[in-house]
């Protein structure tokens, strides 16, 4: 009897402890398919001229998860997010009759203490998810993970995928990742304060104390043409983005981060968007790949004409070793060649952390002179990509190399009110001096940050395909 009536509370503790949620409390908060845009508290950045504010969305069922706080004990019951029971219909209060689908909203609760609910499936979709504090959604087994709808996850919320996360469908929408509660971060990036390099310290933008929270291992944006996906907050990615179609992007006093090695990819027809105060950039300063692609018939703005920028929005970069400071060989060189190759190559006197075939356009207010700004990212941190040198050898060198930047601009590629800051001299790379024109460049300045302000001095040609030398000239390397 006493087995008997183990197993019943086991059971009952299972699949019940949902019911005992307070549902009220749950769908009364602002989430992802309940936003309440005019509650000023839960939205302080709108301005109103917002694509998603404006999006109209069907009626579908709406599963909160039902166990917040629970984690699985080992050898204990399996509380299995591919069960239905699991789950709890907002409109009936009831247990579901079918796990989450592409057509469903999902709330997984706030907890006090941290848990995870695991999708057992290879390849899975959603519509609107909203992940609260202390809480991690996962899609496992090596799978994909597309949203057609908003996604909000709250401060100490993650979302994680194996393979892409991908931003789909013919909506405008948010991707809302809030800025960690003690402000150390949204300090940094309102005031551009810059982050010193310390090998002994962790980079604050990679680093929160929760291991990388972040929305995405890989992120990719296919939504349908002229349809937008926008960031708000600190938006965290942990490897590659590919922006593959439609619009990306960053909202007003917004940073949208990629940690991993590799660059933010903008196809033809694509574009990123960043508005007043925005910035996009690396969590660390990469030495081999680049930190921005942008295609032929690509772009990125500063605004858009029906949302004019009235403030700056910048476009962060990297640097490398632009000053051809000696690093050097890797101890282990003569085991790994290779590397070595790698070493002389991309930690030597190397050319640029963007490469630029489509447009740089500023849409500034009437009567502002807000810009698109090409700059440093104000994040000093070395060693990302394949040869990630974290040697302490290296890390000696890194700190004399000031952060000037390096961006190759197509003869194509059209420019106005963009304003450079930060450049080395021949800090824009072009394919041949000779045949550039510079009759597809409109209000284009140079900051106080550029080590020159006559473009004669600033402009060096590489042409990709046959590279460039190791050993520059002088001009370039000095300050």
């Amino acid at each position: 009897m006493k087995t008997t009536l183990l197993v019943l509370i086991t059971i009952f503790g299972i699949v019940l402890p949902a019911n005992a949620l307070d549902l009220k409390a749950i769908t009364a908060k602002p989430t992802a398919d309940n936003p309440q845009y005019e509650n000023k508290e839960a939205w302080p950045m709108l301005v109103g001229d917002e694509y998603f504010s404006k999006q109209e969305w069907s009626k579908t069922r709406v599963l909160i998860w039902g166990h917040p706080g629970n984690v699985q004990e080992r050898g204990g019951p399996k509380i299995d997010p591919m069960d239905p029971a699991n789950w709890i219909d907002a409109a009936t209060g009831k247990p579901a009759d079918a796990i989450p689908d592409m057509n469903t909203d999902i709330i997984i609760p706030d907890a006090d203490k941290p848990y995870a609910v695991a999708m057992g499936v290879q390849n899975y979709a959603c519509r609107h998810l909203t992940i609260g504090q202390g809480a991690t959604f996962s899609v496992e087994s090596g799978g994909n993970f597309s949203i057609f709808g908003n996604l909000w996850v709250r401060n100490n919320g993650m979302l994680t995928s194996w393979r892409n996360t991908t931003f789909t469908g013919n909506r405008d929408t948010f991707l809302r990742q809030d800025w960690p509660e003690d402000g150390v971060l949204k300090k940094m990036h309102d005031e551009r304060l810059v982050t010193p390099y310390d090998p002994k310290a962790k980079n604050p933008w990679m680093e929160d104390g929760r291991r990388a929270r972040s929305v995405a291992t890989y992120m990719v944006h296919d939504k349908a043409s002229g349809k937008s996906t926008e960031a708000i907050g600190y938006v965290r990615i942990l490897d590659e983005v590919g922006i593959k179609s439609g619009t990306f992007i960053v909202g007003r006093d917004s940073r949208f981060v990629s940690m991993g090695p590799a660059a933010v990819s903008i196809n033809k027809g694509a574009k990123v968007v960043l508005m007043d105060g925005a910035q996009c950039s690396h969590g660390k300063n990469q030495f081999v790949n680049r930190d921005w692609n942008v295609a032929d018939g690509a772009g990125v703005t500063g605004g858009t004409p029906d949302r004019p920028l009235r403030r700056d929005a910048y476009f962060g970069l990297g640097y490398r070793n632009w000053m051809n400071l000696p690093v050097p060989e890797l101890e282990n060189s003569k085991k790994n060649p290779e590397q070595q190759t790698g070493a002389k190559i991309y930690y030597g006197y190397s050319g640029y952390n963007a490469q630029i075939k489509g447009d740089l356009i500023g849409y500034p207010a009437p009567g502002s002179d807000a810009r698109l700004v090409v700059c440093w990212q104000r994040i000093s941190s070395g060693g990302a990509g394949s040869w990630g040198r974290g040697d302490e050898a290296f890390k000696k060198v890194f700190p004399k190399i000031v952060p000037k930047i390096g961006v190759w601009i197509s003869g194509a590629s059209r420019l106005a009110n963009v304003r450079f800051d930060d450049l080395h001299r021949g800090g824009i790379v072009v394919p041949s001096a000779d045949a550039f024109n510079f009759k597809r460049w409109r209000n284009v300045t140079l900051g106080e940050g550029c080590l020159s302000k006559d473009p004669r001095e600033l402009i060096r040609e590489i042409n990709p395909k046959k590279g460039q030398r190791q050993t520059p000239e002088k001009k370039y390397t000095t300050m």
